[in-house]
C-alpha cells in the first residue's frame, strides 16, 4: 500500500496557492474598501475639490441599453 500525499487528495479548483492564502485571510481582514474623499476624519484639499468639480462637469454617467452604466465626455 502506498501513502498518498495531501496534495493528491486536495480538490483541483484552479486557484493558485497565493489566491488560496489570500482568501483564508479575508474573514480576518475583510475585503479592500474604498472610502469617500469627503468623509469625516479626513480633510479635503482645494485641489481635490477642483478636480472633482472638473470631472463632474466634463463627464457624465450614461446607462446603456443593456443596463450597464459608463462615463462619457460631454461633446458640447
Amino acid at each position: 500500500m502506498t501513502k498518498r500525499s495531501a496534495r493528491s487528495t486536495r480538490p483541483k479548483d484552479g486557484r493558485s496557492l497565493g489566491m488560496r492564502i489570500t482568501e483564508r485571510f479575508l474573514p480576518i481582514f475583510g475585503p479592500a474598501q474604498l472610502g469617500r474623499h469627503d468623509a469625516d476624519g479626513r480633510g479635503v484639499s482645494d485641489a481635490e475639490r477642483e478636480r472633482d468639480q472638473e470631472l463632474r462637469t466634463r463627464f457624465e454617467r450614461v446607462t446603456g441599453p443593456d443596463g450597464r452604466s459608463y462615463v462619457v465626455e460631454h461633446t458640447d
